[in-house]
Order: structure tokens, then C-alpha cells, then sequence
């Protein structure tokens, strides 16, 4: 099957559910990058290279000038976390970067804060969080996360959107009735199923508007016949996905 893959023109938003420990740090090495403060030290994508052709012909491009990828200056962040703190306060909680490398980037870091999150702490009963949606059902929490994907690109002016789960590994749970199908996960998420767990809730709002959707954990998220349906939908992105859901 061919595909053509468009030029990475305009802004891309990028959204996080959960800024802890894992997103901050990316937010605030992208900006310390961005500022010339640091090198993506790390990055395949913007220090690797490619080869093209036989060895002997010494053609090694950077993978970022090969492959059509977004300009780190054209990523705009955000996201959504259970508590309210910004991003500085976020990540100086978290104690992953030096305190002078933060502070060098204070002001980019304090102006994104967290939108409220879809939270259920049986899902991750390590968390107690205070900044949370509240909602008649999961199918009006999975509204409101829409909501908030497209007044986010209409705010920053992005012209694509992307979601990275960097929160915290939700409980193991295996696949049942109401994720065999769409229509049996839309009916879960209007009857409040409890099979349905928070990272669903963001996946199946991003697929619902063609946003692709990358699980950093070992959920079982979109690895469930429902979305997988819905993420091969024509009108939908191909979703990138970690490997299948382990148990921890």
C-alpha cells in the first residue's frame, strides 16, 4: 500500500497526559536545545544518521534532514495532569534536571500548565490527584478531552496535534466484552464501564479526531480490538504503539 507522507509544515502540538517526571524533562530538554542551552544529546532523530546507498558511497545524512519531521522550534507543548502545578514546579518536583538548567528555561516552563485530567485512582492507586475533570459519564470526560485538543491547536496555531501518554503505568487489566467492538466501548464509556481506564479515554479521543496517539507505558490502552478499529478507520492516523501490555 502506498501512502504519501505530507511535509512537516506549520506548528506541532504536542500533548502529554501526565507532566511528571517523563514529560518535563523532554519539554525542558527540547527548550534548553531550542535555546542553544544544550544538545539533543540522545535524540535518534536529530543526531542520528541514515545511510543511503552502498557503503562506498558515503552518503550518511542526518535522519532529520532525510526524513520529514518536524523542527524542534516548530513543537508546541502541553498537556494534562492531576495536579495543577506548571511545568518548572513540575519538574523541579521531579529532580531529573540540574536546578540551573531549569531556571535557565523558568519562564518557557512556567507558561504551560496542565489542563485537568481524566483520573481514576483505581487505576493508579498511587495517586491522589486534586486537579481532575469531572464529568456525568467517561463518554462526557472522553468530550471534554476532544474539547481541549482542538482549543489547543486553535490557540497555538498548530496545524497538526500529536498525544504521548507519559503518565504513570496504569493497573493490569485484560481485554473483555466492552472492548471487543467500537460500539460496545462507546456504550462502556456512556455506562460508565470500569473496564475503561483513563488512558482509553485519551486514545479514543485522539483517534475520534485523527490525532495519533503514542502509549510510553505498558498499558493496555489501544492494544483492544475497539480502537484498533477505530485507529484504521480512512479518516484516522496510523497510531504508534509500545509493545503488547505486560504485567508488572
Amino acid at each position: 500500500m502506498k501512502q504519501n507522507i505530507a511535509p512537516a509544515e506549520g506548528k506541532l502540538g504536542i500533548l502529554i497526559p501526565g507532566l511528571g517526571a517523563v514529560g518535563t524533562t523532554m519539554i525542558a530538554g527540547v527548550i534548553a536545545v531550542n535555546k542553544g542551552l544544550s544538545q539533543p544529546v540522545g535524540a535518534l532523530t536529530q543526531m542520528g544518521n541514515i545511510r543511503l546507498g552502498k557503503r562506498t558511497e558515503n552518503r550518511y545524512p542526518l535522519i532529520k534532514d532525510f526524513v520529514p519531521l518536524a523542527n524542534l522550534t516548530d513543537i508546541v507543548f502541553g498537556g494534562w495532569d492531576v495536579y495543577a502545578d506548571n511545568v518548572f514546579e513540575a519538574a523541579m518536583n521531579a529532580k531529573v534536571l540540574e536546578p540551573m538548567l531549569l531556571h535557565a528555561v523558568k519562564p518557557e516552563l512556567e507558561a504551560i500548565k496542565p489542563m485537568k485530567a481524566v483520573f481514576d485512582r483505581e487505576y493508579i492507586k498511587n495517586l491522589d490527584g486534586t486537579h481532575i475533570k469531572e464529568g456525568s459519564s467517561k463518554w462526557d470526560l472522553a468530550q471534554q478531552v476532544m474539547n481541549d485538543i482542538e482549543q489547543f491547536k486553535k490557540d497555538n496555531g498548530c496545524s497538526r496535534v500529536v498525544i504521548v501518554w507519559c503518565g504513570s503505568t496504569e493497573k493490569y487489566i485484560e481485554t473483555s466484552a466492552v472492548h471487543e467492538t467500537l460500539a460496545a466501548f462507546e456504550a462502556g464509556l456512556k455506562n460508565n464501564d470500569p473496564a475503561i481506564a483513563p488512558s482509553m479515554i485519551y486514545a479514543y479521543a485522539a483517534l475520534k479526531l485523527g490525532v495519533p496517539y503514542a502509549n510510553g507505558a505498558p498499558n493496555l490502552t489501544v492494544d483492544i480490538p475497539a480502537l484498533e478499529a477505530l485507529a484504521k478507520e480512512p479518516k484516522h492516523l496510523l497510531q504508534v504503539r509500545t509493545s503488547k501490555q505486560v504485567r508488572l
